[in-house]
């Protein structure tokens, strides 16, 4: 008995070990649990089925309603036939053709809508991976950098004690060594915060604790610069937020029609909640207001065309930002590495003469070590920036883990497509 009850505590023992050990992720993994498990994608996935489902409600709303008393009205009173044409037979008011027709140009809207937002929550979840694993290596280098400085700074202290070093030294260094560790402690907090943001735009809960696999550097001489020119047509061609206007616009076409042929029956038919846009357009209950509504249409249009030209030239200027950024970093990716190699020859080089006896100036070296730090976060920053501006490209031109559809909705609740 007590061997079982000692068993059993073992076990219940490693299985909350266990359900408390940290998640090793990839950055490969980050698409999945963007595109299963984020909410804001979850809930744009429910606006699309919405959409979808207010398609099949529209059609369902054409199917005739032969109500005994509706077809007695017509035939004692024949004047009453617009009025009762939508009850009897709605699939012949072309008001609600045209509304059906406008309800499945906004699911496809909505499904554009549902794609961009999809790639911006994997853009800014793969940036904030790499951001997280950015400030890790620039936090290891702190804690090297003071242990370093703590050598130096005992070094001073002992030469301050038998006159080998000017009286102050030694408090100007742990002034610096303070100021290290404080930098130390905030990239801390800044690390939670970071993870905390992580696990929520991956769906974690905050019991869930992950940890970051690291990602290979990319092999900078290699690379060429991009020309934005070369990707533009594919800028614009691929971009569900250009898209979704062309949609918009579609649909401001099919409710110019409805206000044309008003006089034969308004539509009682729901665009549902993507429809919500065009709620400002009246449409006209008979043969009134015809002239007023199609001016407000035009203008809706008008506004609509320009947002679309406002889409396509951010995303340019988007690529044109890209591309400066990667040839930029390429440009200058030598000097970087040539100021590493300086840096820390120089900071060796004084502490070869230090070991020697020789009197240096010890602030020097320690502005020399604070260099060599500056230095090796300055290319360890390129080497981030140009995998980020890498994903970015992707992203704008749907490349990559862009490049597959976004899970929709019936996927996402368990069902069929």
């Amino acid at each position: 008995m007590r061997k079982y009850f000692l068993t059993t505590i073992i076990c219940l023992g490693v299985s909350i070990a266990n359900a408390q050990a940290p998640k090793q992720i990839k950055l490969s993994d980050v698409v999945d649990r963007v595109s299963n498990s984020n909410y804001k994608v979850y809930e744009n996935a429910l606006k699309v089925y919405q959409a979808k489902s207010n398609i099949e409600k529209a059609r369902a709303d054409l199917l005739p309603r032969l109500n005994i008393w509706s077809i007695a009205s017509i035939i004692l009173d024949p004047t009453s036939i617009f009025d009762q044409l939508t009850d009897i037979a709605p699939f012949l008011v072309p008001g609600n053709w045209f509304r059906l027709e406008e309800n499945k140009l906004l699911y496809l809207a909505e499904r554009e809508g549902y794609r961009a937002l999809w790639g911006n929550e994997v853009n800014i979840a793969k940036t904030l991976y790499k951001h997280v694993l950015f400030d890790e290596q620039l936090y290891k280098q702190v804690l090297v950098s003071i242990a370093e400085l703590e050598r130096i700074h005992k070094i001073v202290k002992t030469r301050e004690t038998f006159g080998g070093a000017k009286p102050g030294t030694a408090r100007d260094i742990e002034i610096r060594l303070l100021g290290l560790k404080e930098d130390a402690e905030n990239l801390n907090i800044l690390l939670a915060l970071e993870y905390d943001e992580l696990t929520y735009a991956l769906g974690y809960t905050t019991n869930e604790d992950v940890v970051l696999t690291p990602v290979e550097m990319p092999k900078v001489e290699e690379l060429k610069p991009i020309n934005p020119k070369e990707y533009e047509f594919r800028l614009l061609s691929s971009s569900p937020e250009r898209r979704q206007f062309d949609h918009f616009l579609s649909v401001l076409s099919q409710i110019k029609k409805e206000i044309e042929y008003a006089v034969m029956g308004v539509s009682q038919i729901s665009r549902g909640v993507a429809g919500g846009i065009f709620d400002n357009i009246p449409i006209p209950n008979g043969l009134g207001g015809k002239e007023a509504s199609l001016k407000i249409l035009n203008a809706q249009k008008e506004i609509m065309e320009t947002q679309k030209i406002g889409v396509e030239e951010t995303l340019k200027r988007q690529l044109r930002a890209v591309g400066t950024q990667f040839n930029s970093d390429l440009a200058n990716y030598d000097n970087f590495k040539r100021r590493v190699q300086l840096s820390k020859e120089s900071k060796e080089a004084l502490l070869r003469r230090l070991k020697l006896g020789e009197n240096i100036d010890v602030v020097e070296l320690s502005e020399n070590s604070r260099a060599q730090i500056l230095a090796e976060t300055a290319l360890l920053t390129v080497h981030y920036r140009v995998l980020n501006s890498t994903d970015r490209l992707q992203r704008l031109i749907f490349d990559g883990d862009y490049s597959m559809n976004p899970p929709l909705i019936d996927s996402l609740k368990g069902g069929t497509k």
